[in-house]
């Protein structure tokens, strides 16, 4: 039984590696190798860029390159809102519809203001006084 690398990926019947070889065949044997990864950035990083002390992190990856593109989203999208004025229209509107500075009614104190009280609550506010009084009567006296 041949056990020969059947792997096709190019569906010519060629063997997967270069030239057709099978390991063995004349060439060096494989090794592995140490190949440099570009270095990533951490929280830190992230975080030393949003407070302004270091450049945009680079070499992202997952959860932090998705983090770092929100933030750069959030920072264009307040920069475009500082730029946005109120159209002098509305502002005019909001000005008609404050009440007067001059308004005795807004100025005046609580204690300075009318009272207005119904004749019910006249008569209950007496008829609570005088309970009171009498409360205070028995205390005092016992």
């Amino acid at each position: 039984m041949n056990l020969d690398d059947m792997y096709e990926p190019n569906r010519r019947g060629e063997a997967a590696r270069e030239g057709g070889k099978q390991p063995g065949e004349g060439s060096a044997p494989l090794a592995d190798r140490e190949v440099p990864l570009a270095p990533v950035a951490t929280m830190d990083h992230i975080h030393r860029w949003l407070d302004g002390e270091g450049a945009e992190p680079t070499g992202l990856r997952g959860e932090q390159a998705r983090s770092v593109e929100f933030w750069r989203r959030l920072d264009e999208e307040t920069d475009r809102r500082r730029r946005v004025v109120t159209p002098a229209y509305v502002a005019d509107r909001i000005m008609a519809a404050l009440p007067d500075a001059a308004s005795s009614v807004a100025i005046a104190p609580w204690w300075k203001k009318d009272v207005q009280l119904s004749t019910v609550t006249i008569i209950a506010l007496a008829v609570g006084a005088f309970t009171l009084g009498l409360l205070a009567m028995r205390v005092l006296a016992s």
